[in-house]
């Protein structure tokens, strides 16, 4: 992208900015690079500048994840961004500001990560991901200026970096959320929290499963086991994460062992308000049926996904993209091209309302498995709203 847009005459790059909804001119070169701006100390293959109008009206250049841009999840990032660079204090000026006061800061942070959870649930961690990152930037300033409760602020950054590690993840942004996810696990370590350190592992045990790296996935799955409390939902998740890679490493029998008892686990879990309120059996029974489709027992899958898709929580619309994604991909390795379709163009649906890579990455797939020449019900509407979507998303390609 960084070459397209230095090759590209103003006009152009005008009209990238104008796609991606920022109205701000700026004189000279308008794709200037962050290694252009004096002083600079970011790496180029983590970071774009994008020049933009702050509140005060100047223009300022404001750093961003390369993939945030690319992603179309720039508009809120920005926002987050220059409110960082035109409003924010520095850890000493918070600490005047909140000195003598009795705010509870972690409360109020603990509040706002269970709202962005919720929020992401419904409209996709594309909606949500400036907000975290803006909080984790917030609360290094609050435990720089020694602000508020230090062992609870920094438990507030392992909570955030764990939950920035899933958006991430949600984008197919492997690298950033293995980033965060070291990050929650290492503030973890600082607390000595085994809870918070087997929270990290579970994630990054999740993590190494979507990047179908089995080994990688049972070894953190066996490490969260250690670390989790026995009776925790998110011991029961790292079950569930274990008896994936053991069915990709070639061992049926013990995933059916795994996923057996992460049921049992499921069934006199403690509830924990502040993590694994999705993890519930359907929660189980689709990630089996992901186990079932990645396997290649695609008729298997699909009976299991719509059992788990029937009975899941309403309110995860983003995660139920998900399922009929990789439902839809497992009813045409199985030959049902309409149910194929009827899936694929459900998730479509939620894939562009979300945002969510990993549900536009699997429709994506669809798309290349249907013959565009079939006749059966339901093949050209999908393959039509396939186009429309592509066309909408790079109009030039």
């Amino acid at each position: 992208m960084d070459n397209k847009l230095a090759a590209a005459d103003p006009a152009v790059v005008e009209r990238f900015r104008a796609i991606l909804n920022m109205q701000t001119v700026i004189e000279g070169r308008p794709h200037e690079l962050l290694d252009d701006v004096p002083g600079a100390q970011f790496d180029d293959d983590d970071c774009v500048v994008v020049p933009t109008r702050a509140l005060s009206g100047e223009i300022v250049l404001v750093a961003l994840p390369r993939r945030t841009v690319v992603l179309g999840i720039g508009t809120g990032a920005i926002g987050a961004a220059v409110a960082g660079v035109t409003s924010s204090p520095l850890g000493s000026t918070l600490a005047a500001l909140f000195a003598d006061t009795s705010i509870d800061h972690v409360r109020h942070f603990d509040k706002l990560r269970m709202s962005l959870i919720e929020s992401d649930n419904l409209y996709g961690s594309a909606q949500t991901l400036p907000h975290v990152l803006s909080a984790l930037d917030l609360l290094g300033r609050l435990k720089r200026g020694k602000v508020g409760d230090p062992r609870g602020i920094l438990r507030m950054q392992a909570m955030f970096a764990e939950t920035a590690a899933w958006q991430y993840q949600d984008q197919r942004d492997y690298v950033r959320a293995d980033n965060w996810a070291a990050k929650a696990l290492r503030w973890s370590h600082q607390l000595a929290d085994d809870y918070y350190i087997g929270l990290s592992l579970v994630r990054m045990s999740q993590l190494a499963c979507d990047r179908g790296d089995a080994t990688e996935g049972a070894e953190l799955a066996t490490a969260a086991r250690r670390s989790a409390p026995p009776d925790s939902l998110f011991s029961a998740a790292a079950l569930t994460f274990r008896a994936h890679s053991q069915a990709l490493d070639g061992d049926p029998l013990g995933s059916v062992r795994a996923y057996d008892n992460a049921r049992k686990i499921v069934e006199f879990a403690a509830d924990d308000p502040k993590w694994g309120m999705f993890l519930d059996h359907s929660y189980v029974d689709a990630y089996q049926a992901y186990t079932s489709a990645e396997t290649g027992e695609y008729s298997r899958a699909t009976t299991q996904f719509t059992e788990a898709i029937a009975h899941m929580q309403p309110d995860y619309q983003r995660d139920k993209g998900v399922y009929l994604a990789r439902a839809a991909v497992a009813h045409m390795a199985a030959g049902e091209i309409e149910p194929a379709a009827a899936a694929g163009g459900r998730a479509l649906e939620i894939g562009i309302g979300t945002r969510s890579a990993r549900i536009l990455h699997k429709v994506r797939e669809l798309s290349g498995m249907i013959d565009p020449d079939s006749t059966q019900t339901g093949v050209a509407e999908f393959l039509d709203a396939v186009t429309a979507w592509k066309d909408a998303s790079c109009p030039d390609r």
